[in-house]
């Protein structure tokens, strides 16, 4: 089958749907369209192209194999020979073909662990092989039923292609007889599996036992076993019309069943391309919902860091404003101590000024008594008396004992000056 194209927008290619076509010869065979026979000359050549159909398989791990088909695949070989005559004329062509089938197995997305593209995968496979039962169980009851019954072989491409190809179909009218042919199933089970898988294999196997083809009657059968013929009166031709037309209506059924199945075919195309696309946007929409997920993220980290430097500088800024007010309000401290211990050195110093003046004062006023007895005592008595003598006593003492120098006093509104002089005159 020729690969669909890549587009520089998508990583993988889409799976194209497989678009069935007759065939000249017999219009109940299907085959898929687009497929390319490829001619081999040798068994070598014919290797090489199955290994060139193994590698256009697609496979994915899962959890339960490494290497899980994720479609059916099939193998058609078809040998061809041509035999010669005693004369050595080449006579006509004859072959046999061999399609082998490779069905991808049936897996359970709890022991597959699937998601997203391989779980939708994995849902169609085990779709198909659902069909598939359905269908080989209708066939096999066909053998034993009187009444014929319809084999909805076209519900899946599988089926679809498998038993058009197999067995004739009840509904078409045409009498064309398939070429004989042998069909065999083989499987694999598990012995230590899962039971459930196991049985349904087996039970397929089953199935594919009990149908039987059923048997073509002889060209001798068929011309002794036709009804007699009816005798034509002068309405012949009436009933030749109506067979005509009946005739013509089931042309056009025809047509029209045909028809439909390729709308049928190109619907179910559309909505598979258009649940494909709608997985893609999904895995599209997780993959930016983990991408802003992890952008908010480093966005947060980014934050928190910034804000961890902005903290330890205001702390430091602030640690250090802390420690600078503090020496300031230390050395204002320190000065108005200082300042409060020199106010009170000098209210000591006051102090200690007024009680020494209090007690010179003291001294002078004793001293002056004593100078005025003595001024009596000399003036014999009269204080109005003196004599030279006595003004120099007085003056001598006065300089002596009078504990302010070059003092001012003020004496009815003139200024005089008192000073003491170096022998105790008074000047």
């Amino acid at each position: 089958l020729t690969p669909s194209p890549r587009t520089p927008s998508v990583k993988e290619p889409r799976r194209r749907p497989l678009l069935f076509k007759p065939t000249e010869a017999s219009p109940e065979r299907k085959l898929v369209a687009g497929l390319r026979k490829v001619i081999c000359a040798s068994a070598r050549e014919a290797l090489m192209v199955l290994e060139a159909g193994l590698h256009e398989r697609r496979v994915a791990g899962t959890g339960s194999n490494s290497v899980s088909s994720r479609s059916h695949g099939f193998f058609c070989v078809e040998v061809k020979k041509r035999s010669r005559s005693a004369r050595g004329e080449a006579g006509q062509w004859r072959g046999s073909a061999l399609t082998i089938v490779d069905l991808a197995g049936s897996e359970r997305a709890r022991d597959a662990r699937t998601q997203g593209a391989t779980l939708a995968e994995a849902g169609k496979i085990n779709e198909s092989l659902m069909y598939l039962g359905q269908c080989l169980q209708m066939q096999s009851e066909l053998g034993n039923s009187t009444k014929p019954n319809l084999v909805p072989y076209r519900q899946c491409k599988l089926t679809e292609l498998l038993f058009s190809n197999s067995f004739p179909s009840t509904s078409s009218g045409s009498s064309h007889a398939p070429r004989p042919q042998r069909a065999t199933m083989i499987v694999a089970a598990d012995p230590v599996g899962d039971f459930n898988a196991t049985s349904q294999i087996l039970r397929y196997s089953a199935l594919a036992r009990e149908i039987t083809v059923p048997r073509i009657p002889s060209i001798t059968a068929t011309v002794f076993g036709q009804p007699p013929q009816r005798s034509v009166s002068g309405n012949s031709g009436s009933y030749q019309g109506t067979q005509h037309d009946e005739r013509a209506t089931m042309e056009r059924a025809a047509m029209e069943i045909a028809r439909l199945s390729e709308e049928m075919d190109m619907l179910r195309a559309e909505v598979v391309a258009e649940r494909e696309g709608r997985e893609e946007a999904e895995a599209r929409l997780v993959s930016a919902e983990e991408r802003a997920m992890e952008i908010e993220a480093v966005v947060r980290e980014e934050m928190y860091g910034e804000m961890e430097e902005r903290f330890e500088t205001e702390l430091k800024r602030w640690k250090a404003r802390w420690e600078e007010e503090k020496e300031r309000g230390g050395e204002h401290l320190d000065r108005k101590v200082e300042v409060l211990v020199r106010g009170m050195g000098m209210e000591g110093e006051g102090k200690e000024n007024h009680e020494g003046m209090e007690e010179l004062e003291e001294e002078n006023r004793a001293l002056r008594a004593m100078v005025v007895r003595l001024q009596r005592e000399v003036g014999g008595g009269s204080p109005t008396k003196r004599t030279g003598e006595s003004r120099d006593v007085l003056g001598h003492l006065a300089a002596q004992t009078s504990p302010v120098k070059g003092r001012v006093r003020k004496l009815g509104g003139r200024k005089w000056d008192f000073a003491a002089g170096e022998e105790g005159d008074e000047i």
